[in-house]
């Protein structure tokens, strides 16, 4: 982590009376937990925040405090800041409704781990070893001595735990385990955590799961795994999309696959696809073929194509990696 840059942002902050806090459209574990993290913070100093984004929560993380300070929908909200603190977002356009809040002349902060980001920020701290914002966030507010209580390193730990796939991906680095441990010491209880997060669906979201795995397709001579997830299946059990976040982990679960992803269809011109590998296939150099991005690991894309167009698109487009791989 560039040290200069991650003082330069505890200075600005520092220096700031009302903070606007937003991540990604879409939460997930490492976008709900920081936010959360750095509201802390932020307040812990004494400055006026508020948490802005797009997208339903997903109902794992309903258990962490605080979490109603989260505005989910923006398309009329009103907060006067002089600083935003934007985390996990490659780009500003990533932010979605919330860009309509970001005034002129407010100080833009820039913190993320993914490989692209545009730099958009006046201050840009941008890590791609990292293994999630949480760590940056993590290091930032050890930077600055920061007393680290049981609640917000819950939500450090939720947001590491999460994006590294529960210490599994490739982005499980020393730092982000020792940084884990540090979190636990603080309070941070991992059987809780885990429970609440991997092992707490309703009924109904195992049955969807247990469809999607029914349906699974295996392609490439059963190097990849597809897994589909319709609106209709959602609807049918009064869930949402946003129930079945981190769901393509199931597609990597045959031993054969090397490529899983999980395509969800949310509209008639729009296709949502999250990618995920087990070898040194680069889904996220895949995901940018169709303006996607993430992690060499873990990815995905928002495709303005039918559902069953941009299945084939993106299958056909892996082939193409193997091929050149072979």
């Amino acid at each position: 982590m560039d040290l200069k840059t991650a003082r330069q942002i505890v200075d600005a902050l520092k220096q700031s009376d009302r903070i606007l806090i937003t991540s990604h459209v879409d939460p997930d574990g490492d976008s709900v937990g920081s936010q959360l993290a750095l509201y802390d913070y932020v307040t812990s100093l004494g400055k006026i925040a508020a948490i802005f984004g797009q997208g339903t929560i997903p109902s794992k993380y309903l258990f962490l405090n605080g979490i109603d300070k989260i505005v989910t929908d923006s398309s009329n909200a009103v907060f006067d800041a002089d600083t935003a603190v934007v985390l996990e977002a490659t780009s500003i356009e990533r932010i979605g409704k919330v860009k309509r809040m970001l005034t002129q002349g407010m100080r833009i902060v820039n913190i993320d781990h993914h490989i692209g980001n545009s730099n958009y920020g006046d201050l840009n701290l941008v890590d791609e070893s990292a293994s999630s914002v949480g760590e940056l966030l993590y290091k930032i507010l050890k930077l600055d001595g920061f007393r680290m209580h049981r609640e917000t390193a819950e939500k450090l730990y939720t947001a590491i735990l999460t994006d590294t796939g529960r210490f599994h991906f490739a982005s499980t680095t020393p730092d982000a385990l020792r940084i884990a441990a540090e979190l636990v010491e603080a309070g941070a209880r991992p059987r809780v955590i885990t429970d609440k997060i991997y092992f707490s669906m309703s009924a109904e979201q195992t049955r969807v799961i247990g469809e999607m795995m029914c349906n699974a397709e295996l392609v490439h001579q059963g190097r990849m795994c597809v897994m589909s997830l319709t609106e209709e299946m959602v609807e049918a059990r009064g869930l949402s999309f946003a129930d079945f976040e981190g769901a393509v982990e199931y597609s990597m679960y045959v031993k054969s696959v090397e490529v899983g992803m999980l395509f969800k269809s949310v509209g008639d011109n729009c296709t949502k696809v999250s990618i995920r590998s087990r070898s040194s296939f680069d889904v996220a150099a895949l995901a940018r073929r169709f303006g996607g991005g993430g992690h060499v690991n873990a990815a995905g894309a928002t495709i303005m194509m039918p559902f069953e167009a941009a299945k084939k698109a993106l299958v056909e487009s892996a082939g193409e990696v193997f091929s050149a791989n072979d």
